[in-house]
């Protein structure tokens, strides 16, 4: 299994994803390794754990040719 840094998925996320709320939301569970729910409870997100969990799955998509 492949081992990846902070700093490489932080850059990938930044480079890929281009909306700001889903880059927190990306950087809240890749680097930081907050649950779905964890992440939906945070300030300014204001999402169910369902939808996080979408966001999470849909922008994996995009950054996933990368890794």
């Amino acid at each position: 299994m492949k081992q990846y840094t902070n700093s490489h998925i932080t850059f990938l996320i930044d480079e890929h994803i281009h909306n700001k709320r889903d880059r927190e939301i990306m950087k809240l569970h890749y680097v930081d390794g907050l649950s779905a729910e964890r992440i939906s409870e945070q300030k300014g997100i204001e999402l169910t754990p369902r939808r996080v969990s979408a966001i999470l799955s849909d922008r994996l998509l995009e950054i996933s040719p990368y890794l």
